[in-house]
């Protein structure tokens, strides 16, 4: 019982650390760049923008796999 919730517990984890992660990561890029060349703020935005979907993308089809492994088909209720 204990080993289950362990692993459940890892799950939402990693599901939930990766994108955090990711969005710190973009975010203090983006923070330092802009603290340099503050002039290019547009162009330093549309940098990012692309990789930030791409990962939110990534994010919302890890927890829709987490919803599909964990959602009970089929079996009545």
């Amino acid at each position: 019982m204990t080993g289950a919730a362990l692993v459940l517990f890892a799950m939402f984890f990693v599901i939930i650390a990766i994108p955090c992660v990711g969005v710190a990561v973009l975010g203090w890029n983006l923070a330092n760049r802009l603290a340099f060349y503050p002039s290019k703020t547009p162009a330093i935005h549309l940098s990012v923008i692309l990789k930030l979907v791409i990962l939110e993308t990534i994010s919302f089809g890890l927890l829709m796999f987490l919803y599909h492994i964990l959602a009970d088909y089929g079996q009545g209720a």
